[in-house]
């Protein structure tokens, strides 16, 4: 379980990484859109299930 929980945390680190540096182009050039498309919302997707698993994994692994 704990290989399971060091995945999410890199993974969620990644994603929320990904997502302040698209916010941030997005306030400089508005119209390249980097917020609202499709790939911005699976890589969304996959944060909220990286950061939901890894709460889970870390929550089973004190419960231990």
């Amino acid at each position: 379980m704990s290989k399971l929980h060091k995945i999410a945390s890199h993974l969620t680190v990644i994603l929320s990484l990904m997502f302040i540096v698209f916010l941030v182009l997005d306030q400089f050039n508005p119209m390249m859109n980097f917020v609202d498309n499709d790939i911005s919302r699976w890589l969304l997707a996959a944060l909220a299930l990286s950061g939901i698993t890894q709460s889970i994994t870390g929550w089973h692994l004190n419960a231990e």
